[in-house]
């Protein structure tokens, strides 16, 4: 996946780049795509493990190490698109 990252500024604050700055982030296996629809707010915790290129850009490709989901619905809500926390992805079919 391609993704918008945010980025620690010196000043430790979180902030978008001003211009939009991509990495590709890699897992151990697929994640639930119910639960990864666009606009959907992540947090990946990993390593950069290499680099690859987009639309003619060299960008960093990420080894995801942990992946939390965020949601913006109201609580209580248990519908699909509200599962927030840590996600796993899913285990191959045996």
């Amino acid at each position: 996946m391609v993704m918008l990252y945010a980025e620690l500024s010196p000043k430790v604050f979180w902030g978008w780049p001003r211009d939009a700055s991509f990495f590709m982030a890699c897992g151990p296996g697929h994640y639930d795509r119910t639960l990864l629809q666009p606009f959907t707010l992540g947090l990946i915790g990993g390593k950069v493990t290499g680099q690859a290129e987009f639309a003619g850009d060299p960008i960093p490709v990420i080894e995801i190490e942990a992946f939390y989901r965020a949601s913006d619905c109201l609580q209580g809500d248990t519908s699909p698109q509200c599962v927030h926390g840590h996600i796993q992805p899913l285990k191959k079919p045996q």
